[in-house]
């Protein structure tokens, strides 16, 4: 219910003109060109062309939920399952076909 009421309002908010709402906050003195320079010159604030840095924040990587690590479990698991692989440990080999050359 306040969803709703906050959307409305701002819908409403987004209708409103701007000269309503500052005839409504008050009388005031028109702006001049020189003062919406100067007002404007004051709230302009110089952007750095870098980011500062956050403690390595940017890559740092979270913990998978539970069942995500689950379901990557099981994929695993399902992708072991599937290769055909050499049990761990012993390596079979068979005879040697054939002769070796004399040796020198």
């Amino acid at each position: 219910m306040s969803r709703i009421i906050l959307l409305l309002l701002c819908a409403f908010m987004v209708l409103l003109e701007p000269e309503t709402l500052l005839a409504a906050s008050g009388p005031e003195a028109p702006l001049t060109e020189t003062a919406v320079s100067e007002t404007d010159a004051v709230t302009v604030i110089p952007r750095p062309n870098y980011k500062r840095y956050r403690g390595n924040s940017r890559t740092k990587k979270r913990r998978l939920g539970f069942f995500r690590r689950r379901a990557a479990r099981r994929k695993a698991m399902r992708k072991g399952k599937q290769r055909a692989t050499a049990p761990k440990g012993r390596i079979q080999v068979d005879a040697p076909v054939g002769t070796m050359p004399p040796r020198k």
